[in-house]
């Protein structure tokens, strides 16, 4: 009987330890995609700030194929 003891209070401690495994795993992945977020938005903020006639033009053209698409749904 003590053996049946022992490995139920053996399995919560495996799986605990497996849970904060994968939740620190969790975490740093997290952190790489931010890390990575951050520097593309300093990149994009970058090429916009040296291309802004570019920038204007996208969002201008986003703009007009966001309203017609509206408007045709619209309908």
């Amino acid at each position: 009987m003590a053996t049946e003891d022992s490995n139920t209070e053996a399995a919560p401690d495996e799986q605990i330890k497996r849970y904060e495994k994968l939740i620190q795993r969790l975490k740093d992945e997290r952190d790489e995609v931010r890390k990575r977020a951050d520097r593309d938005y300093r990149e994009v903020k970058r090429y916009v700030r040296s291309h802004p006639e570019e920038g204007v033009l996208a969002a201008f053209i986003g703009g007009m194929a966001l309203g017609i698409i509206i408007g045709r749904l619209s309908k």
